[in-house]
């Protein structure tokens, strides 16, 4: 029963999340504006809540992971708290670089060479491609990148 309502959340969450997109505004003279991606996010939401509504899960009684897992639950925690909060204060691509290693050490178990070659292309490809090409404005540190 307890998942059912959670499913519905899902779906209500991502309904709301896309009404409420659609009226920042898609596309403007320039490009995509600030409604378009929440707008896809919040589809992809509710889409998700509805499937796993309608679908039939794999399992009927999910534990709470304990040990290794929950170590790589609570990286991907910190990793995304950390992008969150210190963004405003480092910029964007320090940040998202930041958060980029943690996740990949806590969660892939990568090595550092693998890990840092895999953030840096990770963090020039977002900065080009949504920096430069689409010219959405990117939060920058004190260092000006």
């Amino acid at each position: 029963m307890a998942e059912r309502a959670l499913n519905c959340f899902w779906i209500l969450l991502g309904i709301a999340a896309a009404i409420h997109a659609h009226g920042l505004g898609m596309f403007g003279p320039s490009g995509p504006e600030s409604g378009l991606f929440p707008l896809i996010a919040g589809l992809l939401i509710a889409a998700t809540g509805i499937y796993l509504l309608v679908g039939k899960t794999a399992t009927t009684n999910p534990a709470w992971p304990r040990g290794p897992a929950l170590w790589r639950v609570l990286g991907v925690v910190a990793g995304l708290t950390l992008l969150a909060g210190a963004t405003q204060y480092v910029g964007f691509a320090v940040a998202s670089a930041i958060t980029m290693l943690v996740l990949l050490k806590s969660v892939e178990r990568a090595g550092w060479i693998e890990s840092l070659a895999i953030t840096l292309a990770a963090v020039t490809v977002v900065m080009g491609l949504f920096g430069h090409l689409l010219g959405m404005p990117l939060p920058r540190g004190p260092w000006g990148w």
